[in-house]
């Protein structure tokens, strides 16, 4: 049976993937710049990973739990239910916006591009070089959340001149656009980065630990 703290890993990344994907929908909605959707997106991402980060580790993300399975920084079924989680906030925030905005989104059909699929993986894979060495550098919470929201900002600055930068196939099926591009890019994104930094910039190859706020006595 499951534990109460291994339910709360799962439950966090359900969270806080819901609530980052229903900022990335709003934004989506109202402006087509994209400084303010990552300015926005990045903002949330911090808050998201002070909360959350101490309890599952903050990926909110299938592409970055991908990555960490494929270098071994997490276990099979651990990363298997972070992808779950992650995928079920997507849809419960695309459902909730519906809900709110009374109407319904409709299917983005997209024929496969190289430029947009590969700006999605250059976006995504510096992502996941900043968070995996935030991590591994031992940064505090604080460090590792600004860390995260800022590349997150980069990336989608990055991505957007090519494509609509989602860098997360969360977002992605929240925004009714699940194709290669914005799957299979950021999957492909995140094996990248985060093998890139395990294999080269760095000699430790324990698996990533989730940090644990200090408790002051």
């Amino acid at each position: 049976m499951f534990t109460r703290p291994q339910i709360a890993t799962v439950v966090a990344e359900f969270l806080g993937t819901a609530a980052l994907v229903m900022v990335a929908l709003v934004l989506s909605q109202t402006t087509a710049v994209s400084y303010f959707v990552g300015t926005s997106v990045a903002a949330a991402l911090v808050v998201l990973y002070m909360i959350f980060g101490s309890i599952s580790g903050g990926h909110f993300n299938p592409a970055l739990t991908f990555g960490m399975w494929t270098a071994r920084q997490i276990g099979t079924i651990r990363g298997i239910l972070y992808v779950g989680a992650q995928l079920l906030g997507g849809l419960a925030a695309l459902e909730l916006f519906q809900y709110f905005t009374n109407r319904t989104l409709q299917a983005k059909n997209l024929e496969f591009s190289t430029p947009m699929w590969l700006a999605e993986v250059v976006g995504t894979a510096l992502v996941a070089l900043a968070l995996t060495a935030a991590i591994r550098k031992g940064y505090d919470s604080l460090q590792t959340a600004v860390v995260y929201g800022v590349s997150f900002f980069v990336g989608i600055l990055i991505a957007a001149t090519a494509s609509a930068a989602y860098l997360n196939p969360a977002i992605a099926l929240g925004e009714r656009s699940w194709n290669a591009v914005y799957v299979l890019g950021p999957l492909v994104g995140g094996l990248i980065g985060v093998n890139l930094y395990m294999m080269l910039m760095t000699t430790e190859k324990s698996p990533i630990r989730i940090q644990r706020l200090r408790r002051r006595r």
